[in-house]
């Protein structure tokens, strides 16, 4: 089963179709542009986010990191991205939450079940689930899976995309680029 990098699963979201919805917001997008409202999700990999004005530099992520990542200097937090190996231990430790992991790796059904906990919703409202991003297209073969999931189980499917994606990636997740609806 295809494994897909998410980084936030919005519940109850009006804004992304029609209907109440559950957004998935997945990691990767090519494009850089200005107005972005999800800049956390141009890499396609799970990165850790540092919000410096929540530090109290307490040092507690230091202190867990087995792998020297991070460490205390008398300026505060220094990170190394190499040797960081993601496992979120020093998200864990930060009580100030100042350290977080932006992606998580999910396989199609670990995020449908996630998805249809929802679905009375969906049914009561004429909603759905949406895919979004960064671009979504970039994780073809993921949203492809989810998808089948959710349209097997009766559940209205939305792809809120740039577009920016070869024509067949659409057709792969089963739409029809003739009859799409792009908001310019």
């Amino acid at each position: 089963m295809t494994k897909g990098i998410v980084f936030d699963i919005q519940k109850f979201s009006i804004n992304n179709g029609p209907g109440i919805r559950t957004t998935a917001f997945l990691k990767g997008c090519p494009l850089r542009c200005v107005w972005c409202h999800n800049p956390e999700s141009f890499s396609r990999r799970p990165q850790i986010m540092y919000k410096e004005k929540l530090c109290v530099r307490c040092g507690e992520c230091a202190r867990v990191c087995d792998y020297g990542a991070v460490r205390m200097d008398e300026n505060g937090r220094l990170y190394d991205p190499e040797k960081c190996v993601m496992c979120g231990a020093c998200c864990d430790a930060c009580m100030f939450e100042a350290i977080s992991l932006c992606g998580e790796a999910y396989t199609a059904q670990e995020l449908s079940d996630i998805l249809l906990q929802d679905k009375d919703y969906y049914e009561s409202s004429g909603g759905g689930v949406t895919l979004s991003g960064g671009e979504p297209t970039m994780q073809p073969d993921f949203c492809v899976e989810v998808f089948g999931i959710m349209r097997g189980e009766g559940v209205h499917t939305a792809l809120d995309t740039s577009g920016y994606c070869a024509e067949d990636v659409f057709e792969r997740v089963g739409l029809n680029i003739r009859t799409c609806a792009f908001l310019l």
